[in-house]
């Protein structure tokens, strides 16, 4: 098969201009590669069908995105359960923005997303070594055993990610702070952020599923949903233009904010 160069392929009008600028770089579940000029570089000699994969992979996302909302819905109880005070972190943000800002990998923000992504790993060693010692794999449900994998899958994408591209965010907001001259165009700050935060979304409906998936640790996994409640509602406030910014192919053709 003859192999397409540079040229041809950035001259086919079905790719997206940037739509790889925001997003999360996994591949494999995308339901746009076949718009996707990075993609279509690294790909092309392979065989698999992408249209049929962008169809199952934006099935994927819409199923997971139900769950979350139906998860924000038991979050206020958890958080009345554990007497945690919701409110309390957008009232630390206000306050933060009286006083001089940390540097960006030290900010608050920062900080929780590195203090989650270590969290992760210690309960998935931890569940990782129950399991082996205590599950007989033949009397595993099959399609529970499916669920389980393609939450852990989603957890583990993101567990570090969240933390990169809300550092990314903190750093492009002093940028933009810097120059003021940028406000027409907009804000890498905001794009940056708006991947965390879908990050976080996806993130918190994955450990739901875990918790339908294993009901006798589900008040284990409740810190960790609310960590990411409270991770959002600071992201939010630190960036209350994020959700609202379009980026390139994902929210111009889905035709709503993700």
């Amino acid at each position: 098969m003859r192999r397409t160069n540079l040229t041809e392929l950035a001259g086919n009008p079905n790719f997206i201009s940037g739509i790889y600028n925001y997003c999360d770089r996994w591949c494999e579940r995308c339901p746009f590669t076949t718009r996707c000029l990075v993609y279509a570089q690294e790909k092309e000699d392979e065989d698999d069908s992408p249209e049929s994969r962008d169809l199952n992979n934006e099935a994927f996302w819409r199923k997971l995105a139900s769950v979350f909302q139906e998860t924000r819905e038991l979050i206020t109880k958890w958080a009345e359960e554990a007497g945690i005070d919701l409110s309390q972190a957008t009232e630390e943000a206000e306050t933060s923005r009286v006083k001089r800002r940390d540097r960006t990998g030290q900010s608050r923000l920062a900080r929780a997303g590195k203090a989650y992504a270590n969290a992760v790993s210690q309960w998935f060693r931890e569940f990782d070594q129950i399991i082996s010692v205590s599950d007989d794999p033949s009397e595993s449900d099959t399609e529970q055993t499916e669920r389980l994998e393609e939450a852990r899958e989603v957890i583990q994408w993101y567990q570090y990610q969240i933390a990169v591209k809300t550092m990314r965010a903190l750093s492009s907001l002093d940028d933009e702070t810097a120059d003021p001259e940028d406000d027409e165009f907009p804000r890498d700050s905001d794009g940056s952020a708006k991947v965390a935060l879908i990050g976080i979304d996806r993130s918190i409906s994955a450990w739901r599923i875990i918790q339908i998936c294993l009901p006798e640790r589900a008040q284990l996994i409740v810190p960790f949903i609310m960590q990411l409640e409270q991770l959002r509602r600071r992201t939010e406030r630190k960036f209350p233009a994020a959700r609202d910014f379009i980026r390139p192919g994902f929210d111009e053709i889905l035709g709503q904010p993700n």
